[in-house]
């Protein structure tokens, strides 16, 4: 009987350790992320904020925040959309219809009109080229779809390092130099 009940306790140790990882929000609206010393908070009526350490509300209120990403956070305003925010709580771009987090020192972004592009931290867009589809940067690449043309990698200087293909499952891995022995 014991051993039963170690066991059982054993088991709900696991499922409320990986139940606090997966699930950061905690009872009293408190999200703590890896940037130094600040705090997302939820105040119950006005929505979303990031405080500093103290407590001290340095952003304005938002319906949503995502966590930092390289120095910078997603919110979402309820009327004008997604924008990016720095660690002093300042807005540092505009408004996009969609975003995602930064890669690789760029984030890719939806314009309400045009397509998707990639910024960097100040908002300054990479190249001029908008896209139909795309991907963010991984390793210094991104797979995007031109809207003439099809798909292609871009590197971060903006600049098309492969051929246009159709589909992006036509890219091939490189063949390996063949060894001398």
């Amino acid at each position: 009987m014991k051993r039963f009940i170690l066991s059982l306790m054993l088991v709900c140790a696991i499922f409320v350790a990986q139940s606090q990882y997966y699930y950061p929000y905690d009872s009293s609206n408190y999200y703590y992320d890896d940037s130094p010393s600040l705090i997302i908070q939820k105040d119950k009526i006005m929505g979303w904020y990031v405080s500093d350490i103290d407590g001290k509300r340095i952003s304005d209120y938002y319906e949503e925040i995502r966590p930092f990403s390289q120095g910078h956070a997603a919110v979402k305003d309820k009327i004008m959309g997604w924008c990016f925010i720095d660690l002093t709580g300042k807005k540092c771009t505009d408004y996009y219809k969609e975003v995602d987090d930064y890669h690789d020192g760029y984030a890719l972004v939806k314009d309400k009109v045009m397509g998707w592009t990639f910024i960097d931290g100040q908002g300054k867009r990479l190249g001029s080229d908008y896209f139909d589809e795309a991907y963010p940067f991984h390793r210094g690449v991104a797979l995007v779809k031109d809207k003439v043309m099809g798909w292609h990698l871009l590197n971060t200087s903006g600049k098309r390092i492969t051929d246009y293909h159709k589909t992006p499952w036509d890219f091939k891995a490189p063949t390996p130099p063949r060894r001398p022995w």
